[in-house]
């Protein structure tokens, strides 16, 4: 690789270090992993979801109808909390901000590689101008 494009890449890793969507996204993250009840919420909601897998998975002969509706409730209960969880609603908003900072890298590179790839409309109404 050129040194060129070693020092382009580095100072795009630290453009993006740099990021208000990074920072968001680190600072969104700490607070998420560091809520124990949310982990509580996730861990129950993810093992609810298993057992509801497993008894719907077995021979209609064989299904607790009454275990199915129980597990179904309290899922829609977990759920339901997890959605009031304000770490889980900042993780998913730094990670869409994330993520489209990301996107929109990805598509500066792919259309620098094929300028065709955009469906280059020359008005950039379509794709904001990254392909020429």
């Amino acid at each position: 690789m050129s040194e060129r494009l070693t020092n382009a890449i580095a100072e795009l890793v630290n453009a993006l270090k740099e990021s208000d969507e990074l920072k968001n996204y680190l600072a969104a993250k700490k607070n998420y992993e560091s809520d124990a009840e949310l982990t509580t919420l996730i861990n129950e909601y993810n093992i609810q979801a298993s057992l509801l897998e497993t008894e719907g998975r077995k021979p209609e002969s064989e299904k607790d109808a009454q275990l199915i509706e129980s597990i179904s409730q309290r899922l829609q209960s977990v759920y339901s909390d997890l959605e009031k969880n304000p770490h889980l609603a900042e993780m998913r908003k730094a990670e869409e901000g994330l993520s489209e900072v990301i996107n929109e890298l990805n598509d500066a590179v792919r259309f620098t590689i094929d300028p065709d790839s955009a469906n280059c409309t020359h008005d950039c109404s379509a794709c904001g101008g990254h392909c020429h």
